[in-house]
């Protein structure tokens, strides 16, 4: 049974919580390059197509082996036969002279109610002045505290913030090329080292931060202690809040649209099926959806999450016409809105911390008057 305390009565702050920003930006953000997505007739007829072509721009570590595919030809053409991790040389290079004081400004100004932000994706760099040791890349990190940085400055403006944590995967720990779906189901890292290392970085993430929102991706580690975890969590923040991504095996898919991927979650459904697998998740307080806002379940309280373009982290090769507008995105809100709904709208900087000025526009046009 769920453990959540917040399902059927969440917290005030949550519930006037309509409108939050994510933030996607790692080692990605370096290359910056992601196809733009096939839809419609001709669309790719086979998960391993779907992977070879995913237009999701986090996800570089991955499409990069396909040697043949789009972001495969890119990585050649722009960085030969260099391994995904060199990019953190380049990263924290950069990284350093981010300025969140004026994130913050921007977030606020366009009236986010929360702030989430991505602390470590599933390539595994961590994105803090982290003290938990990643055994296979040592100083797979941040040198400086940017995490805490940002919670400090959205908090002093009156925003939530919250954490995302890939939990299930973390290719500095396992990574066969994911092409299938049994390769995105079976492709998380298994050892008790990886369980201890997950859970305590989740710790460190509570006892530092405090977050308002633990945001976990994909699923957890078959830990029995998960459940220890919330207790925990909920100890050192009474009022916080908890997504749908708990599972051993992401078996939220049912609920959601995994939109670069079509299909992918009725096919993943039905290898889990055969597992053994229900989809109904084990632990939240609140559902998500990915690039829909068709909410059917009967949980009292969801999110809507989305980038404003096709992806996730910075995609320098982002066309015009992939961006939503301010008067779409404040419609999504106005929808979500009476069913207990909200929208966590994505921004992707780039590199050394800036945002690209598409998304600055978005911005400063949501500034302009109430959601």
């Amino acid at each position: 049974m769920p453990v959540n305390i917040h399902r059927h009565h969440a917290p005030q702050w949550f519930q006037a919580a309509d409108f939050g920003i994510f933030i996607h930006w790692g080692l990605y953000s370096v290359p910056a390059y992601a196809p733009a997505p096939v839809t419609g007739p001709g669309k790719h007829p086979t998960l391993y197509e779907q992977f070879k072509h995913q237009p999701y721009a986090e996800w570089y570590a991955n499409s990069m082996l396909f040697p043949s595919g789009p972001t495969g030809r890119y990585h050649q053409a722009h960085y030969g036969a260099a391994p995904y991790r060199d990019f953190a040389v380049a990263f924290k290079k950069v990284a350093a002279n981010v300025d969140v004081e004026a994130w913050a400004d921007q977030f606020a100004q366009a009236h986010a109610k929360y702030v989430v932000v991505v602390t470590k994706h599933h390539d595994g760099f961590v994105m803090y002045d982290t003290t938990v040791a990643n055994p296979n890349q040592p100083d797979y990190h941040l040198d400086f505290d940017f995490v805490g940085a940002l919670a400090k400055a959205v908090r002093a403006r009156g925003m939530r913030f919250g954490v995302y944590y890939s939990s299930l995967f973390d290719w500095s720990f396992k990574h066969e090329r994911i092409q299938s779906a049994a390769s995105f189901a079976l492709g998380n890292p298994t050892s008790q080292q990886y369980r201890d290392y997950v859970w305590a970085q989740w710790h460190e993430l509570i006892d530092r931060y405090h977050p308002d929102i633990l945001w976990s991706d994909i699923g957890y580690p078959n830990d029995p202690r998960l459940p220890q975890l919330f207790k925990d969590y909920y100890a050192a923040v009474p009022e916080g809040m908890v997504d749908d991504r708990w599972g051993d095996y992401p078996n939220w898919m049912r609920h959601k649209m995994l939109y670069p991927l079509v299909n992918l979650g009725g096919a993943v459904q039905g290898a889990l099926a055969k597992k053994g697998h229900t989809s109904e998740p084990p632990y939240y307080d609140y559902r998500t959806l990915e690039y829909t806002t068709d909410w059917q379940g009967q949980a009292p309280y969801y999110e809507i999450t989305r980038g404003m373009d096709l992806s996730f982290g910075y995609n320098q090769a982002a066309r015009s016409s992939d961006f939503l507008n301010a008067k779409q995105i404040r419609q999504i809100v106005a929808d979500a809105r009476p069913r207990n709904g909200r929208l966590l709208l994505n921004v992707g900087p780039k590199a050394d911390g800036t945002l690209p000025a598409p998304q600055a526009q978005v911005l400063a046009e949501l500034a302009t008057k109430p959601l």
